[in-house]
Parts: C-alpha cells; structure tokens; sequence
C-alpha cells in the first residue's frame, strides 16, 4: 500500500513536472512570437520613415527645381511663363522672331535647365522662328562636343 501511495506520489511529480515544462514551452513559444512581432513592427515604422524622408527630400529637391527653373525662366524673360511660352526676340535690326524657353537653355548650354524644362513638360518638338527644334538647334551650334550635354538631355 504505501509503496502504492508512493509510485502514485511519483507519478504526480512527475505529471506536475511535465505539465510545468509544457506550461514553460508555451510561455517561450509566446515570448518569442511577441519579440517577433515587436521586431517585425519595429522594421515597418523604419520603413515608413525612411518612405517618408525620401518623399521629403523629393519635395525639397521639387522645389529647389521650380525655383531654379523660375530663375531661369525670368533671367531669360520668360517670367510668368510656362516651360512652353513663345517670346519675341529681336534678330536683326528690322526683323523679329521668337523663341522658347528649351531654346534658350541650349544657347546657354545649360543642360540643367534643359532637364527642368523638360521635366516641366517642356515640348522638345516646338520649332523656334528659324524652324529649329532646341535639338537641332544645339547639333548645329555644337562645336568639338561643346553641347554634348545639352544633346544628351535633349536625346535621352
């Protein structure tokens, strides 16, 4: 009877033991599911706030890019106008043509304006008084590659 008593006694530790091991497993298991989850969460707000920095700096860099363009634009007498204005221009000393806004950069050979003007949806097909387009314009006064960028910011 007692050594009955005693294997049951046995028994029950060892019941008890391994109900507290699976009582422990299922406390580590959830710990690690939550440091998961923790992890998981942690890397998606680092996402969005990396998504967020690049989108202000797009901004920034936007704006910088009007501005500049808009220097650009009034430094040229084009104030107030779009990346497709015609503006008259004198030629010669009793004849007038016009010209747009691409075409100056190209004379200036500001391959940094072409790119704002053209990222502004400047028209790259309009012909100015003399029928040139601002391409063509830049081939014909390209001399030893000197309108090289212009070209390729027209070309690409």
């Amino acid at each position: 009877e007692r050594r009955r008593r005693e294997e049951g006694a046995e028994e029950d530790r060892r019941r008890q033991e391994e109900m507290e091991r699976a009582r422990r497993e299922r406390e580590e298991e959830q710990r690690r599911r939550e440091q998961e989850e923790e992890r998981l969460r942690v890397a998606e707000e680092q996402r969005r706030r990396q998504r967020e920095a690049q989108a202000e700096q797009r901004r920034a860099q936007e704006a910088r890019n009007q501005e500049e363009l808009g220097h650009f634009l009034a430094r040229h007498g084009f104030a107030g106008a779009g990346a497709n204005q015609k503006k008259k221009q004198k030629t010669g000393m009793f004849s007038s043509g016009f010209t747009y806004p691409l075409h100056a950069a190209v004379r200036e050979v500001d391959a940094k304006a072409v790119g704002l003007l053209l990222s502004s949806g400047a028209d790259a097909t309009l012909q100015d008084s003399a029928k040139l387009t601002p391409l063509a314009l830049a081939q014909k006064l390209d001399k030893q590659g000197s309108y090289i960028l212009v070209i390729d910011a027209l070309s690409g």
